[in-house]
Formats: C-alpha cells, structure tokens, sequence
C-alpha cells in the first residue's frame, strides 16, 4: 500500500494507462469513472491489436472455474467477474451509444464419447459444487436445444450463465466510451522507456502520478530514475501462448450457443462463427498452420456438422500473454505508484471488468481486496525466497 502523503485525490490523479487491449480500456474506463485524469498509450495503430482483437469474446465464468479447478482463486475472480459482466456491459453500451453484441443464451459443454461423459460430469459437479447453476442435459435434451448439434452425442450440460460478446464491437465501444469521457487514447506511440521520480515521465513529456501496465504479449517498458539508474519492476516476462483460431461464415440456423468439447470450442457471432483455438505454450509467432486450422474444423464438425462446410472467411493466430503459474498479475509492482494488469492468458476478456476494479482500488483508493491479493505481482520473486 502507498503511503498516505503519496495519495492524491482522485481528482488530482493523472494515470498512464500503457496498453489499448480490453484489459487498458476496460481500467482506464474504471479509473477515469473514479475520477482520475487518465491517457492510454499503446504501440499499436489500432485498439486492441494484440490477442484482444483476435478473442473469441467468451465469457466463460462457469466453465473456466470448473477447469481450473486446481487454481481457486483464479475461478473465484472468474465467477465475481461473471457477476459483474452484464452490469458492465450495459454501462459501456449506454457510454459508447452502441451494442457489443453480450449474448445471454448461455453454453453448452457437450459430451461425444463415453469417456467425455466422465469428464463433463466432473464439470457439473464442480459447478454445484460452488453455487453455479448448471442443468445437466440428455443428448436429445440438447438437440431440441441447439439443433446444429450432431446425432449420437451423449449428452452434456448448460452453462446458463456464460455468456459471449464480439470483442471486436467490445473494443470500438470501449474506444469510444473513453473518448466521450474525456480519456486520451495515444496510438503508435512505443513506450520503451518511463522515467520515475516525484512522478512519472512518458517519453512524450508527458507526466502522471500513476502507471498502469497492461501491455498483454508486449514486452514491457524499462524503468529509470531521475539520473538514469534502472528501477526494477519486480515482474518476470511474459510467457507467450500461441493460438489459433477459425472464423467461418454465419449461416441462417447455425449454433446460437456457445459449444464446448474437451478440445475444440464454437462460437458463433452475428458477422461470422469462430472455432478454436490451439494453445502452443512458447510460441510467439504468428504463422498460420493449416493442418492446425484444419483439424479445428474436423473437431467442430464433429459436433455441429455444418462446421464440414461452412465457408471460411479467415484464420488468424495471437498470442496470449501467460504467466509461469497462468493466473494474472494484478496490483503494485516493486515500484510504487506502478501497477500490473498483466498476464490473463485466454481469459482477458472476461476478467477485464474484475481487472479494472482491483487495479482502481489499489491505485486509487490504496487497497488490496482479498480477491486481488491472490495476484500479487510479486508473488513469483517470494516463492523463491
């Protein structure tokens, strides 16, 4: 916690929010709401030009608190950022004056061997577990629900609860959100090196009482004091996550939920339906592999047949920015006054609106919540301890 004497009001702080991905606008949305003076500086031309751009915009709450059912406290951010999202998304809708298409319809998590049985049943019963409502469902349950799915299924489960967005309309809204709020969103502008003091001086010139790191993939800025002395972070690198994703061409009558299998999702938009996503842990290229993008698609057809055939529109890769546990970085680094939004991996999108609460608490208000001190930034340098 920052001492007393170095926290100005809120209305006379002025934050550098480093990083336009849905992680940066969502917090700089929450600290400019709070009353802060905030900019947002990306390397990019446009916003979100890292992995946010390239996400499938699914708001996973349930069933990435099931999988992980090894990482608690990951789930329990999971589950209070599924809470919020539909409070969040109305206010950023209204904000923007435009929709980012959150979906209610929930998902399906379905079953197409005996043995996936098993492995559904263990997500339902974490689900119960934890208070999140699940209905387990029959393979014709199913088909009555969401006709596109194949015959011979057995069974699986709806998630009601999970929801989607298109994070592409996530990222115009948000844009345009700050912009009517006043927020300064500084594009192309490479943040290499921040020179730290009494504050904190961009290479612009410009000065802010705050930084907030939210640089996804990217690597992060150096640190240096007044006379040139480097000013360590405290936070280790990132961990790249290769994935790639399938959009295809939306079909009248295609999926309208989102669908999960053990290793491939679909999940259909107004503008297209993507199937994805690979993970490759260590790569950081963004090559697309055919036989990658192929088997994507012969996994989706196994379950919504029409994915055989449905023509593709593209096929990308992004980089998701992991870390060496893969639970996020949130909350003041080693240098006071430098906040962490880092390290979300696959789930930057859904844990944005919880990111930009525990990261405005902190630098705004100086407090770290229970629910943020599980992400404690430094947390890598203590275990070596």
């Amino acid at each position: 916690m920052l001492p007393t004497a170095s926290r100005p009001k809120s209305a006379s702080l002025r934050i550098a929010v480093i990083g336009a991905g849905v992680i940066g606008l969502a917090t700089a949305l929450e600290l400019r709401t709070r009353g802060a003076d905030v900019v947002v500086y990306d390397a990019g031309m446009d916003l979100g030009a890292g992995a946010s751009i390239r996400s499938a915009g699914m708001l996973g709450a349930a069933f990435e608190w099931a999988v992980e059912e090894d990482q608690r406290s990951l789930a329990a951010l999971a589950r209070h950022a599924g809470m919020i999202w539909p409070d969040f998304a109305a206010r950023v809708e209204r904000m923007a004056g435009g929709g980012i298409e959150f979906s209610p319809e929930g998902a399906l998590v379905v079953a197409r061997t005996p043995a996936e049985v098993e492995w559904a049943e263990g997500i339902a019963a974490a689900c119960q577990a934890r208070g999140l409502p699940v209905k387990r469902m029959t393979a014709p349950e199913m088909k009555r629900l969401e006709p596109t799915l194949a015959d011979g299924l057995h069974g699986g489960m709806l998630l009601p609860e999970d929801r989607q967005v298109d994070a592409s309309l996530v990222l115009q809204r948000l844009g345009a959100a700050l912009s009517r709020q006043g927020v300064g969103v500084r594009l192309g502008r490479k943040i290499d090196r921040i020179v730290g003091g009494a504050s904190f001086q961009m290479p612009d010139g410009d000065r802010f009482n705050r930084v907030v790191l939210a640089t996804g993939a990217g690597t992060l800025p150096e640190f240096v004091g007044p006379r040139g002395a480097q000013l360590p972070h405290g936070l280790p690198a990132c961990v790249p996550v290769k994935g790639q994703m399938l959009a295809l061409v939306s079909a009248i009558g295609g999926p309208r939920h989102v669908i999960h299998t053990r290793d491939v999702y679909i999940a259909p938009k107004a503008r297209w339906t993507l199937v994805g996503a690979t993970a490759e842990r260590g790569r950081q290229d963004l090559e697309i592999d055919r036989k990658a993008i192929e088997d994507l698609r012969r996994r989706g057809a196994a379950v919504a047949p029409m994915i055989a055939t449905a023509a593709e529109l593209t096929a990308w890769a992004g980089i998701r920015p992991g870390t060496p546990d893969d639970a996020p970085m949130i909350g003041q680094t080693a240098i006071p006054g430098v906040f962490a939004a880092l390290g979300h991996f696959r789930n930057g999108v859904l844990l944005a609106p919880a990111t930009a609460e525990l990261v405005a608490e902190q630098a705004i208000d100086g407090k770290v919540s229970p629910l943020a001190s599980a992400f404690d930034p430094l947390r890598f340098d203590k275990d070596g301890d």
